[in-house]
């Protein structure tokens, strides 16, 4: 007797015909073409064809790091999800997707560990730190002219007024980005 994917699926209590889909490309389930074109599939033993397709793939173990190279490849842009699959027979193995939540849930939960611990700081933290430094940074050096002045009282107004100009030339290169090498 011949079955749709659709039941082939409810029989084996899959969630999706996917996985079906799937093993009828690779050639390890075999169909026939239904009077619309659609595949069929013989009922009779499917439970243990299955058993047997199945078990060959859960015999031979994959490294859950490899698992989820293979099933999320870098996206286009940084953060970005991939996009949803448009075929359902391009979803992905439950077994797999299993894994992959389980590698990225310990992936969190190492994050979460080294941020108790101290060892990794939040963005914002570092950025705040930064704009910090450099304001003082910047505060000092044009205190630097008036300190000078102080100590050497001799200098002409000129000769302060020159240091101020350098350092403020070296502070706009520095944000700008364009600093030279001396």
């Amino acid at each position: 007797m011949l079955i749709s994917v659709a039941d082939a699926a409810t029989l084996l209590g899959l969630k999706s015909r996917g996985s079906i889909y799937r093993k009828i490309k690779t050639g390890e389930l075999a169909t026939e073409p239904g009077p619309d074109g659609k595949p069929l599939i013989e009922r009779d033993r499917l439970e243990q064809r299955w058993s047997a397709i199945t078990r060959k793939e859960s015999d031979s173990p994959v490294p859950l790091r490899a698992v989820s190279e293979r099933t999320n490849p870098k996206p286009a842009s940084e953060g970005a999800p991939p996009p949803p699959p448009e075929d359902p027979t391009d979803l992905p193995d439950y077994n797999v997707s299993r894994s992959r939540a389980e590698f990225e849930k310990a992936n969190l939960l190492e994050l979460q560990r080294k941020t108790q611990e101290g060892l990794l700081l939040m963005r914002e933290d570092v950025d705040a730190a930064w704009k910090q430094a450099v304001n003082i940074t910047k505060s000092r050096l044009r205190g630097v002219p008036s300190a000078v002045k102080q100590r050497v009282p001799h200098l002409e107004p000129e000769e302060v007024d020159l240091m101020v100009q350098l350092i403020d030339e070296a502070l706009n290169e520095l944000a700008a980005g364009e600093v030279k090498a001396s």
